[in-house]
């Protein structure tokens, strides 16, 4: 099962959750263009960053690891999202959140969304230090404190690798099997990265020949 439903839409609570993650990693900004002034500069939410995420969640785990997991009928994406939660709980039962919360904003989400975009770091910074009772956490998490640590990197990795790969600019075909996507067009993150995008070269050059003399050693 993942995060789709029937019809083939995402789960709204999902999605708010994702959708405050990639935006407190990679928020948008306003840039210096010249003399006449800034340009908006647009963040992983506005660039369906959210969707990599979740499509990698649900879709990376190979089946027998799920079976051993005990996790073959269940989404990773919402098992997460409900991990996040439990991070901002525990954050904000500790009274060290920085900013008021905010259910407006992301208002099919948990606390997790409900947290101020620095606050939502700092929730994952928790739940990395296991500062959270992980007999509660459901499964795969629930006692699984290794799995909880590297989720937390994978969450601050995915962000980037969908913000500033070719993933954006697969467009209409960008939640297709890789097999049927296409690039359709130049992608955002390359332009913000200055990235002028792949070189192709000549097969046939292999570099130049390198003569390296070897000294023997006396022992």
């Amino acid at each position: 099962m993942e995060a789709s439903g029937r019809n083939g839409t995402l789960n709204p609570y999902i999605i708010s959750t994702f959708q405050s993650l990639v935006h407190a990693i990679i928020p948008p900004h306003l840039k210096q263009k010249d003399y006449s002034g800034t340009v908006h500069v647009a963040g992983a939410q506005e660039l369906h960053v959210y969707e990599y995420v979740i499509w990698i969640l649900d879709h990376s785990i190979a089946f027998p690891v799920k079976e051993q997991l005990k996790f073959a009928n269940s989404s990773m994406s919402k098992s997460t999202a409900k991990l996040l939660d439990v991070g901002a709980a525990r954050l904000i039962q500790k009274g060290q959140i920085l900013y008021p919360l905010n259910g407006t904003a992301y208002p099919s989400g948990g606390p997790f969304s409900a947290l101020s975009p620095i606050d939502r770091l700092r929730a994952i910074t928790l739940i990395e230090r296991l500062d959270i009772n992980l007999e509660n956490l459901s499964i795969p998490y629930k006692n699984n404190p290794g799995l909880v640590r590297n989720m937390m990197d994978v969450l601050n990795e995915l962000p980037m690798f969908g913000h500033y790969s070719e993933w954006t600019a697969y467009g209409t075909t960008r939640l297709l099997s890789p097999e049927y996507r296409r690039v359709e067009y130049f992608p955002p993150g390359w332009f913000q990265a200055q990235y002028p995008g792949p070189s192709f070269g000549y097969r046939d050059f292999r570099g130049f020949l390198a003569i390296i003399q070897h000294r023997k050693v006396d022992h």
